[in-house]
């Protein structure tokens, strides 16, 4: 275990621990996927709370991870649509002037780190042509609404907006597709789905960036089956719809759902 593993896995007991004590809901700050598949193979219990990772969006990457006292039998997105006040997660709606030139992800964060907000601090960014959505922390996003106006050379117009909002208008479309593989291995998933060499589907998986069901999975040999999500950070995710088929040369016929 790292240092750092031993400094986040402490924070995340301690409020989990809060939550079990004085039974109100608790989050930590927004953990990227590295950091919550750290913490989802954390073996220490976390008492009568019930743990769950949430980012504002549906299928985010960035996620904070909230404790909720065992009376609240809803999850996250259901339980805060009906009490959007207990929101651990704000969403702010970013317009760009339509004079702007144009705005990337990196754009946006840069404005955010001008304006002394740190990455824990804010999650997801879903760009736009108009704009963006960004997830951050409820506590900042008055301040961040009324500075953020500048990103790059361009000009911005901030609100904050309900994250029920943000969803409705954020749901990742999938694009069917498929291909064919000699088994069901990561690596050969991996290469296949993201037009890869052998060698470099291995070493991505080998480097850590590639998630199976949003653990992090470093063995190119883990089996994959129908169901399964795999994330390939900053290239996309696929679902695998169905691997049941097999083609006339006996190779698996592989069905998945793209998203990038």
């Amino acid at each position: 275990m790292t240092s750092d593993e031993k400094i986040l896995f402490a924070k995340i007991e301690d409020k989990a621990r809060q939550c079990s004590e004085i039974s109100m809901i608790t989050n930590s700050v927004f953990l990227d996927m590295h950091e919550r598949s750290a913490v989802t193979g954390m073996k220490n219990p976390f008492g009568d709370a019930k743990m769950y990772f949430y980012g504002g969006f549906c299928d985010a990457e960035r996620t904070v991870a909230v404790f909720m006292p065992e009376y609240i039998n809803d999850e996250p997105i259901e339980y805060f649509n009906a009490y959007p006040d207990d929101d651990p997660i704000s969403v702010i709606e970013i317009e760009k002037d339509k004079f702007s030139p144009p705005l990337g992800h990196r754009d946006y964060l840069g404005a955010l780190m001008g304006l002394g907000i740190k990455r824990e601090m804010t999650g997801d960014i879903i760009v736009s042509e108009n704009g963006c959505k960004m997830a951050v922390l409820s506590k900042l996003a008055p301040f961040i609404a009324e500075n953020l106006s500048k990103a790059g050379r361009g000009t911005l117009k901030a609100k904050i907006i309900p994250p029920s909002q943000a969803r409705e208008g954020a749901k990742a479309v999938g694009i069917p597709d498929s291909f064919t593989v000699s088994s069901m291995r990561l690596d050969s998933v991996v290469k296949n789905a993201f037009r890869l060499s052998r060698g470099d589907a291995a070493h991505a998986i080998e480097s850590g960036v590639v998630y199976v069901n949003d653990v992090e999975c470093t063995k190119p040999d883990r089996k994959i089956a129908d169901g399964d999500k795999v994330v390939f950070r900053r290239k996309g995710r696929i679902i695998v719809n169905d691997c049941s088929s097999v083609s006339k040369k006996g190779r698996i016929i592989v069905e998945i759902i793209r998203f990038q």
